[in-house]
Formats: structure tokens, C-alpha cells, sequence
């Protein structure tokens, strides 16, 4: 009995000297936190998108502080977040107003106005439609029509209208994670402003016959828009009309001319 009573004290005395150690260890080695890192928490949104590169707005901040990442990485927050954290920092911040982006979808083809193949009875998913035979329309370019963009984007800024995705520009935030999303790549990040843009709303690059069989929507590159272009804005790439914006009047004789309605008026 003695022999047990003593190994428990002598349990107990070592545990109470290892607790004591242990406290004075973690007050000498404890590293104090940057107290603007969780002041920038607080003005971040607080979902966690990943959209910045970082698992979270926390990770975000301490990368921030750290100058491991600029002012404005969260592209949730935009603008008045970056403003917010500049104060925090005690630096200045400056916006252009023609540096917002939003997601262009390039294809205009609704579900109606896609050629079908077959009848695809797959995961509704166009990440699965494009790896099962391109799906079931006839336009290895187009919009797969599944939404896999609308299901990625954590800001509800995209909606499926008729098998093509609608971007609300109020609400894209430029995060990115709808272009990831797309198989097909038909989704990018364009610069906005207060003019109106003309765009080409196809991607496909078969020629005239074959594009018009697919969709009714294509582009068959019969460059009349080359040609009716006065700014030498339009030309063509593999069978594809395209528009270059630094030349773009905005005049609107290409659309007018389409006779497909491959370019459309774009003004977010």
C-alpha cells in the first residue's frame, strides 16, 4: 500500500512540475500576433473562397501584413475592402474605375439554337459531358449548357437561362473559380467600362458549313465584319472572327452585319 501511495505522489509531483514547466515555456516562447491581422479579418468577407490563392481570409490577412500579398487581393471585397485595409496598414490605396473585370462568356448559343448529336443521359455535369463524347451537342466549342460555372461561383453572380450562363456584373466579384470551372475554357475575366463593347460570342473553329450545321449561333467566318469594319477592329483567326479593342470605335457595323449574331453589344 505504501508502495502505491508513493507512486502516486510521485506521479502527481511530476505532473505538476512538468505543467509548471510547460507554462513558463509557452509564456517565454509564445509569439505575439500582429494585431492589424485580425482587424483585417474583421473587414474581409469572411467566406473563405480560396479566390485570393489562400484557404482562408484569415491566412489572407497574415499574408497581407506579411506583404506576402497586395491590398487588393480579395476580389470579394473589392475596392472599398482594399481601402479599408490600407488604413488599417497605414498606406495609401488608389482605384481606377476602368480596372474592374467581370466573366464574358464566349458562346451565345442557347440550348435551342445548339445542334444535338444524341441524347446525353449522363452526370449532369459539363465537366463529365466533355470527358463522354463532348456531350450531346454537335459543337465541340460551345457551352455544354450544365452550369458547372453557376455551381462553382460563390457569389450567385451567374444564373442558367436556357442552357447559357447569364453573368450579373453587380455581382461578379472577378474571383476566377467560374473560369477554372469551364471544360472548354469559354469563360474569361474582360475589363469593363462605361462604353459599350462589341464581342464575338463564339469560339468555334470549323469552317462556315460545318459551324453553321452545329449552331445556329456560330461564327462561319465569311469575314463580312472584316470588311464592313472601318477601324480595322475585325479579323479573322482559324475560321474565327475577332475583335481587337484597342482599335474598336464601338460603331456597331460588325454586329449589324453578322448573319448569324456571332457579335453581339456588350455593355455590362
Amino acid at each position: 500500500m505504501n508502495l502505491i501511495l508513493a507512486s502516486i505522489l510521485t506521479m502527481g509531483g511530476l505532473s505538476v512540475i512538468f505543467a509548471v514547466f510547460l507554462s513558463i515555456m509557452e509564456k517565454k516562447l509564445k509569439v505575439e500576433e500582429d494585431s492589424r491581422i485580425e482587424r483585417i479579418v474583421n473587414v474581409l468577407p469572411g467566406i473563405n473562397c480560396g479566390a485570393c490563392g489562400y484557404g482562408s481570409c484569415r491566412a489572407l490577412a497574415e499574408a497581407i501584413v506579411e506583404e506576402k500579398s497586395s491590398l487588393n487581393s480579395c476580389a470579394a471585397g473589392g475596392a472599398e475592402v482594399s481601402k479599408e485595409i490600407a488604413k488599417i496598414l497605414g498606406v495609401k490605396f488608389e482605384t481606377d474605375k476602368n480596372e474592374k473585370k467581370i466573366a464574358f462568356i464566349k458562346c451565345g448559343a442557347t440550348s435551342s439554337e445548339r445542334k444535338k448529336k444524341a441524347i446525353y443521359e449522363g452526370v449532369k455535369s459539363c465537366q463529365a459531358a466533355n470527358i463522354i463524347a463532348g456531350g450531346e451537342n454537335i459543337c465541340p466549342y460551345g457551352c455544354l449548357g450544365y452550369g458547372d460555372c453557376e455551381k462553382s461561383c460563390p457569389f450567385n453572380a451567374i444564373t442558367l437561362i436556357e442552357g447559357l450562363p447569364r453573368i450579373d456584373p453587380l455581382k461578379c466579384t472577378e474571383c476566377g473559380k467560374c473560369v477554372e470551372a469551364c471544360p472548354r475554357g469559354l469563360i474569361s475575366l474582360e475589363y469593363i467600362n462605361e462604353e459599350v463593347n462589341y464581342r464575338v460570342v463564339c469560339s468555334s473553329l470549323d469552317k462556315g458549313r460545318e459551324a453553321r450545321t452545329a449552331c445556329d449561333k456560330a461564327c462561319i467566318g465569311c469575314g463580312l465584319c472584316v470588311k464592313i469594319c472601318p477601324f480595322d477592329a475585325c479579323y479573322l483567326e482559324n475560321n474565327l472572327a475577332k475583335i481587337d479593342q484597342r482599335n474598336c470605335q464601338c460603331c456597331g457595323l460588325c454586329a449589324w452585319r453578322c448573319p448569324t449574331g456571332a457579335i453581339i453589344k456588350w455593355n455590362p
